[in-house]
């Protein structure tokens, strides 16, 4: 199939492109890697009138500050990998990254697009909850922060208004100490995730600080756990209770069946894979 008819546009600046989507409104649309928004259009699910390119504009770059790793809207996903700050500061978004897609997606697919695309087993949306993410939105009226857990609002649904622009996404930077991990089923890997897990944890006295849990596959949007979070303060390293406070999340979801799988099932999994993170961001935290 092939998408409907539409009018190219190169945007030579930032500037440019929120003018041009400030014109088209509700028409327009950003394309950068094209990994998730020209799919949709070939299929018919996506027909906007106007494609406003942004390739070329400078939001490339991955940049840390003594409190936060800003990503470009045009960081691509093989760029998480090369950083090594990325792998010690965000193990899980690390570890996330490496499940998406395939090395072409990787090497082409874009931050920007990837959580404004908000597909409900994206990796990349289940780090930005894990790691209370901000994100950065821009139009002619001006710059919003949106918190992630406000930004992702259902299945392919964002807080984003017409003629709106996601130009970066900002990562807190956890605690020293701190440590996390990702883990994921699917039926390859590369594949739509049909559950995944984050977690990450800070560290006082052999103990868990504080934790933070996300999934993706309970709910048309990735989700925190915080009852489960609270259930973890203050466990021994070496005894998190896992198994339980994998029960506890299984327990608290009501997932949808596909053609994939049982709504049980994923129940199940989901509950499997949390404490399976959370034994391994455990025993990374003990190791150190």
């Amino acid at each position: 199939m092939r998408p409907s008819s539409f009018r190219y546009h190169k945007a030579e600046s930032v500037d440019h492109a929120l003018e041009l989507l400030a014109r088209f409104g509700e028409d327009g649309r950003p394309l950068a890697g094209g990994q998730s928004l020209v799919p949709m259009m070939n299929l018919r699910l996506a027909a906007p009138e106007h494609l406003v390119d942004i390739g070329g504009l400078p939001l490339a770059d991955i940049a840390f500050t003594d409190t936060a790793m800003r990503v470009g809207a045009l960081v691509r996903h093989r760029q998480y990998l090369a950083e090594p700050r990325v792998a010690h500061h965000f193990p899980a978004l690390h570890e996330a990254v490496t499940w998406i897609g395939h090395p072409t997606i990787r090497q082409n697919g874009t931050t920007g697009g990837s959580l404004s695309h908000a597909d409900p087993t994206a990796e990349l949306a289940l780090a930005a909850m894990l790691y209370d993410a901000v994100m950065i939105v821009r139009s002619t009226a001006g710059e919003r922060r949106i918190a992630a857990a406000d930004f992702f609002e259902d299945a392919y649904v964002t807080a984003l208004q017409p003629g709106e622009m996601l130009v970066a996404a900002e990562f807190p930077l956890p605690p020293a100490g701190s440590a996390g991990a990702f883990v994921e089923f699917a039926e390859r890997r590369g594949d739509f995730a049909i559950a995944a897990v984050g977690v990450s944890i800070t560290v006082a006295d052999g103990r868990i600080a504080t934790a933070a849990i996300a999934c993706s596959g309970a709910e048309p949007r990735p989700i925190r756990a915080p009852e489960v979070e609270m259930m973890l303060s203050g466990r021994p390293l070496t005894d998190p209770q896992s198994r339980a406070a994998g029960r506890r999340l299984a327990a608290a979801i009501d997932p949808v069946g596909t053609f994939l799988t049982t709504a049980d099932y994923r129940k199940a999994l989901i509950g499997e894979l949390t404490a399976r993170a959370i034994d391994t961001a455990c025993a990374r935290a003990a190791s150190r």
